[in-house]
């Protein structure tokens, strides 16, 4: 028998001796790692922008709230038919839970319990969004408050958010961050505009109930799902008290933090600050709930109270100081019994009800979660519609559209692109830095104007070789394979290797830690589109002005891209925006942004995302733009498995088509 101890060392030992027999690429930034000059950079590009908000007065709420509603793309509509249906009913004492479903988009159906106290009412209502606990609205946390409300005679609305609970893609509950919800981005309208949709609906369903209040309506949520409460107490003029617990901070604290993308907002540092927004909500008596112990940046109770200062000047500004406050509890990132305490009592007292009573602590009982579901009670799976099957259906609707709107002129999509990608200025090149050889590499660094270093490493092609190979590899160039680059080196043609914006000697340490075991760039990425930008559109860029210097430096020489992966898909950008002489040898681009109903999303890091890129036109729009010459290499879905001959076809037939409309040049090519 093998000793498996004695294996596991010997293999690792032979797996560090074929590590180190494979020589180092010269560095050429030298950087200590300690430093992080991207976490620096990012963080000194958001305290920039901090800087140019108007933070010394009250800001206008009515512009903040219509900048809210450009950045989250939220489509102004009455939602239509709510087609409620309750599906079981629990009596539980004093009070009585329903399962139900309701319609908040359009053929979009939202599991829900609805908490409701045994009498005549009318009573006040509560919506109760759930944070990241598993499952969802049925986890002890949510369920408790939920019942702690109906107890106390108030009617008690909970539903699983788009992607979570029973909307998870098995239908069971999942995290809903990461890339399953920014494929909403992707999309067009994020996650967290979703959720303010669908909250809005809620509240809808709360008002169409004859025994609830309608001046009587209230939000409460813990974590993600005080986010969900912060940000509909501002938009939704129903809501007349609030209790954000665990979740406000500033926005300048989510960047390189650990959130979740329900969090971000594309563009918000462009706009507004947190405290801002709570501006906004006076005078509706909000009370924030805030832990001490909390591990999250984002939510420090330092952070809370920048944002709630700021806001108390436009409470107290209307004279109404008193309906904003906060409460501190020596606790961990929760929603305890005793903030419930404090959360009810604040409903109570703004809403002017049941102030003679004590409050009701014992009728809590928390259930089986499925007793609590629909899918356990006669809803069919297919009835509740996941993310994917969301934005597949959003996407053909959307593709039928372009196809029916007639003609664009090319220069009409790529503008719409350049817009996608960043919302900011462009970075451009400054000057060059020659460094001394090391390895027979010679060693260049690029300086931008917003202060990027690109470390170049170049060997000059051999005697009347007249191509220069341009590498751009996703994972930074130390993850290169040696022998490829010798035998790229071994045909006499220039090589060139470039770590692009936090890859290879450009990553960032502290930002791959915060991202633990979430899919690289989820902090980087969420970052830069707080701040106006994407990582595809900062990559294309760099991409472009690297190509112009070399094209500057060998004139009359031929310029090949290879790149990989999320780096591929970069370089097709740059060659969508600045076509250049050149040819882009490209593996494993993704063959579009949708994905399947359940595969894997783990292939390609969070780089990848653009806002709206779906509705744009996908990969067939961006292949089609290309006018440079274009191989495509084992093209590959988000699962990451290969692609199928009958998919290469369909994608080559539609940028072919495309192709012809448009009357572009450069070739395809799919292997």
């Amino acid at each position: 028998m093998i000793n498996l101890k004695r294996y596991t060392v010997l293999l690792m030992m032979v797996l560090g001796q074929q590590a180190a027999a494979q020589p180092a690429l010269p560095e050429v930034l030298s950087i200590p790692k300690e430093i992080d000059p991207l976490k620096v950079f990012i963080e000194s590009r958001a305290d920039e922008l901090l800087c140019k908000l108007p933070m010394d007065g009250i800001a206008d709420g009515k512009s903040l709230l219509s900048k809210v509603r450009t950045n989250l793309q939220l489509a102004e509509d009455d939602g239509g038919d709510l087609d409620m249906k309750i599906v079981a009913t629990l009596d539980c004492g004093i009070y009585t839970i329903h399962n139900l479903i309701f319609q908040s988009l359009p053929g979009v159906y939202v599991p829900a319990n609805l908490y409701v106290p045994k009498g005549k009412g009318p009573f006040p209502a509560i919506l109760n969004s759930h944070g990241h606990w598993a499952p969802g609205r049925r986890s002890e946390i949510v369920q408790r408050t939920s019942q702690l409300l109906a107890s106390n005679g108030y009617v008690c609305l909970s539903m699983d958010a788009m992607g979570s609970g029973e909307r998870g893609r098995r239908h069971e509950h999942e995290y809903h961050g990461a890339n399953l919800g920014s494929l909403l981005l992707d999309l067009g309208t994020p996650l967290m505009g979703i959720q303010l949709l669908e909250n809005k609906r809620a509240i809808d369903l709360l008002c169409s109930l004859e025994y609830v209040n309608k001046e009587q309506i209230g939000a409460t949520g813990a974590s993600g799902g005080g986010n969900q409460t912060m940000w509909l107490t501002a938009m939704d003029a129903r809501i007349k008290a609030a209790v954000p617990v665990v979740s406000v901070g500033t926005f300048r604290s989510y960047i390189m933090n650990s959130n979740c993308v329900c969090e971000l907002h594309p563009n918000g540092l462009l706009h507004f600050e947190e405290g801002q927004l709570l501006q906004a909500m006076a005078p509706k008596a909000v009370k924030i709930i805030t832990a001490l112990k909390d591990g999250n940046a984002a939510f420090n109770v330092h952070q809370m109270l920048k944002s709630y200062r700021l806001a108390k000047l436009a409470y107290q500004q209307q004279g109404v100081g008193e309906r904003l406050a906060y409460a501190l509890f020596d606790e961990s990132h929760s929603y305890t019994l005793e903030m419930n305490e404090t959360m009810l009592s604040w409903f109570n007292k703004n809403f002017k009800y049941r102030l003679s009573l004590p409050i009701e602590r014992n009728a809590v009982n928390i259930r089986d979660t499925n007793q609590l579901s629909v899918l356990h009670h006669g809803i069919k799976k297919a009835k509740i519609m996941t993310i994917p099957a969301f934005i597949n259906r959003e996407f053909k609707v959307a593709e039928k559209q372009r196809m029916e709107m007639g003609p664009q002129r090319i220069e009409a999509y790529q503008q719409q692109l350049r817009q996608l990608l960043s919302s900011t200025e462009a970075d451009q090149l400054l000057s060059e830095r020659m460094l001394p050889e090391e390895a027979g590499w010679q060693r260049t660094i690029l300086e931008t104007k917003q202060g990027q270093l690109i470390p170049l490493l170049v060997k000059k092609p051999n005697g009347d070789r007249d191509a220069i190979r341009m590498l751009f590899p996703a994972q930074g160039k130390q993850a290169l394979d040696f022998t490829e680059i010798d035998q790229l080196l071994a045909t006499g043609e220039g090589v060139a290797i470039i770590d692009l914006f936090g890859l290879g000697e450009r990553a960032s340490a502290s930002a791959e830690y915060t991202d633990g075991a979430l899919p690289r760039f989820h902090t980087i990425s969420r970052s830069v589109l707080w701040m106006g930008q994407t990582m595809m559109g900062i990559w294309a860029n760099e991409i472009t002005l690297v190509s112009s210097y070399l094209q500057q430096q060998y004139p009359n020489h031929k310029l090949i891209v290879q790149a990989d992966r999320e780096t591929a898909l970069a370089a097709l950008i740059s060659s969508n925006l600045s076509p250049q002489r050149r040819t882009l040898e490209l593996k494993h681009l993704p063959i579009s942004y949708l994905s399947g109903m359940t595969e894997s999303l783990e292939n390609f890091n969070m780089a990848i995302h653009i806002p709206g890129i779906l509705k744009w036109g996908d990969m067939p729009m961006l292949l089609a733009l290309s006018k440079e010459n274009v191989n495509l290499d084992q093209l590959l879905p988000w699962s990451g498995d290969s692609c199928l001959e009958r998919d290469k076809k369909r994608l080559l037939d539609k940028v072919n088509a495309y192709k012809i409309k448009f009357k572009t040049g450069g070739t395809l090519q799919i292997n």
